[in-house]
């Protein structure tokens, strides 16, 4: 009985360990949107500012990358989506059509696109996404476009953003 017991404690203790130790993972940065572009929505280039933060004590290098996904229900809540979320890649990407939105990563003075970062500890740094409509976007419609933050030794603890992008019709007042 007294076996029973120990080997129980012990599987609490492995158990609680493990927890840790992947929440810790998940922690070694954070992803985040500071600022949505301010610009009109008719307008043809938006920059939304984001940051990435090294949380850990040692370099990170993480990819960036981004993808058109079906924009959801969830995804309305901007103030939400501003904080990077663990990436569990189950967005389902927008094949509908060819997409008439870029969506390209640019460092803060936007004279480089950029694809990765280096971060030392408690280092953070700023980055712009860049959306441009092309002539021939799908008015009166939303976009949804997921960037991922992934270390590149370990693309399972990646965290994401959603900007949501609106094609308005010029053609209505207001817009």
């Amino acid at each position: 009985m007294k076996n029973k017991s120990t080997l129980k404690f012990y599987s609490f203790l492995l158990l609680c360990f493990f927890s840790l130790s992947v929440n810790a993972q998940q922690d070694t940065f954070d992803l985040e949107i500071v600022n949505y572009s301010d610009k009109p929505d008719a307008d043809v280039v938006h920059l939304h500012l984001l940051s990435l933060t090294n949380n850990s004590n040692k370099v990170l290098n993480i990819s960036l990358s981004n993808k058109e996904v079906m924009c959801k229900a969830e995804h309305n809540d901007v103030v939400r989506n501003k904080i990077g979320a663990i990436d569990n890649d189950d967005d389902v990407i927008n094949k509908k059509s060819a997409s008439s939105l870029t969506l390209e990563i640019y460092n803060k003075t936007l004279s480089k696109k950029i694809n990765k970062i280096t971060l030392t500890p408690n280092e953070s740094i700023q980055f712009y996404a860049k959306i441009t409509r092309q002539n021939d976007t799908e008015i009166g419609t939303w976009k949804c476009f997921k960037i991922v933050a992934n270390p590149l030794n370990d693309k399972k603890i990646g965290k994401s953003v959603i900007i949501r992008s609106f094609i308005p019709n010029p053609n209505i007042l207001g817009h």
